[in-house]
């Protein structure tokens, strides 16, 4: 897929991220294998004046029922990695420049008497069918200032790269952070383990749960989604005039989707590929807002 051009004030650090994750994620020169757990290879790269290694997770999700895109949302959303990540305690996505571009507050949980860490992040989707990109990386803003009980930590890049392989999706995870203060070691060497493993959590997502509805298309002009994985429920607010498409996972919603709208435009849903159901929302005229649930 080929990133529009965009002039936003995180456009070019979203864009020179991107460039640096995907030439890391080309290759494994550099990286040693420290060792394979649940199915995942963790790979470590010295980094000159940190304490922790940049740590990479590679593994690979078997067969053709899903695709990198429906990975990659999984691995993206807030509300699936509620459930995937025990690090991850609360996100807020403070604004979003387009449907692949985002700013947002995240914090981590962290084991007493060590500090929660925050994170003040801007995200960048690359979206293609046979391979997608996601890069989330530390940036300064008046929208995600620092907050009381956090240490501010720097994530220097972190990043999915999903493609197709014979076998299935493959997955690479690359993360490099600087957690700031004071941290014990046995929590460092800990984290160097569990933040890798994560590429496998994901699969274990996926595999049990599906994915989120995907946001195929949209002709709308796109302004916010929020997904809730307990309610099982995802929330789009859409402005001006057109259509959109989502695909809802037929494992996320075995008995049927139901789609709710608050404004002005009619839907349809029609069968889609592996069992899934293509949403149509059409005759869109904004402001609209988009619930998709169980049926």
């Amino acid at each position: 897929m080929t990133i529009p051009e965009a002039s936003h004030r995180h456009a070019a650090h979203n864009r020179t991220a991107l460039n640096k994750f995907k030439a890391m994620a080309a290759t494994l020169e550099g990286w040693e294998l420290s060792t394979q757990k649940d199915g995942v290879k963790l790979y470590t790269k010295a980094v000159e004046g940190s304490p922790l290694p940049m740590v990479r997770g590679e593994v690979t999700l078997k067969g053709d029922e899903f695709t990198p895109r429906n990975v990659a949302s999984v691995a993206l959303d807030p509300g699936c990695r509620k459930i995937w990540d025990d690090r991850y305690d609360v996100s807020d996505t403070k604004e979003w420049f387009s449907s692949t571009e985002s700013l947002t507050w995240v914090k981590l949980k962290a084991p007493w008497p060590v500090s929660p860490r925050d994170f003040s992040v801007a995200t960048i989707r690359d979206i293609g069918e046979d391979e997608c990109n996601v890069v989330i990386s530390s940036v300064e803003d008046s929208m995600t200032p620092p907050v009381s009980g956090c240490v501010r930590g720097n994530l220097i890049i972190s990043g999915w790269r999903l493609y197709r392989v014979p076998e299935g999706v493959a997955i690479t995870y690359i993360t490099q952070v600087d957690l700031a203060g004071s941290i014990p070691s046995a929590l460092l060497k800990a984290i160097q383990i569990q933040v890798p493993l994560c590429a496998g959590k994901v699969i274990d997502y996926i595999n049990s749960y599906g994915f989120p509805p995907i946001n195929e298309s949209a002709t709308a002009k796109f302004k916010s989604e929020s997904f809730d994985h307990l309610k099982r429920t995802l929330v789009s607010e859409f402005e001006g005039q057109g259509e959109v498409r989502y695909i809802a996972s037929n494992k996320m919603y075995p008995n049927g989707v139901k789609v709710s709208i608050n404004g002005s435009a009619t839907h349809e849903i029609l069968p889609a590929d592996r069992k899934n159901k293509l949403i149509v929302v059409k005759n869109i005229n904004g402001p609209v807002s988009i619930t998709i649930s169980k049926a």
